[in-house]
């Protein structure tokens, strides 16, 4: 009969800024970078490593670009601009959130007709109270937002994509 052997192989894991020197081979993941790196280990005479420090194993991850995240302020009536985009076509995916609640979605932005043409896909899990609008203004692309007065201020983070 055949002997099965299981092992489990440990890593370091942790917070990106957290993330200490790694011994030479060893594994480390940051949990909120979603990023793998592994220990260069010693530099001559004692190892063989050309540099000290760790290297970033490329993941599907490694090559996203990052949210932008920005605070909407509490109780907004008239429009603000919560940020501007120099393109004509563009697809924004965006999540808020404001105490507990969220709001996740997709706004696709084609031309810059007036009035500018947009679709919008979202879901939540109860009213946010934030309102968005888009529209374009001296060549640029203008997304703003209203907010009902419920004492929280919320955090946008969206994510840019620009159609050819």
């Amino acid at each position: 009969m055949a002997i099965v052997q299981i092992s489990q192989s440990t890593v370091r894991k942790g917070l990106s800024t957290d993330l200490p020197q790694l011994a030479g081979g060893e594994f480390g993941w940051s949990e909120d970078t979603r990023q793998l790196f592994i220990g260069n280990g010693q530099i001559p005479p004692n190892g063989s490593a050309p540099v000290i420090g760790n290297t970033e194993i490329l993941t599907e991850f490694s090559v996203l670009p990052v949210p932008t995240v920005v605070t909407l302020v509490d109780d907004v009536v008239s429009p603000i601009t919560a940020f501007t985009i120099d393109a004509r076509a563009v697809t924004l995916s965006y999540t808020i959130v404001r105490n507990n609640t969220y709001q996740t979605g997709t706004i696709m932005i084609a031309g810059t007709a007036n009035p500018l043409q947009f679709d919008v896909t979202a879901v939540q899990n109860a009213d946010t109270g934030i309102v968005l609008s888009v529209t374009y203004l001296n060549d640029l692309i203008q997304v703003q937002y209203t907010s009902s007065n419920i004492g929280f201020n919320a955090q946008l983070q969206y994510l840019v994509t620009i159609s050819a």
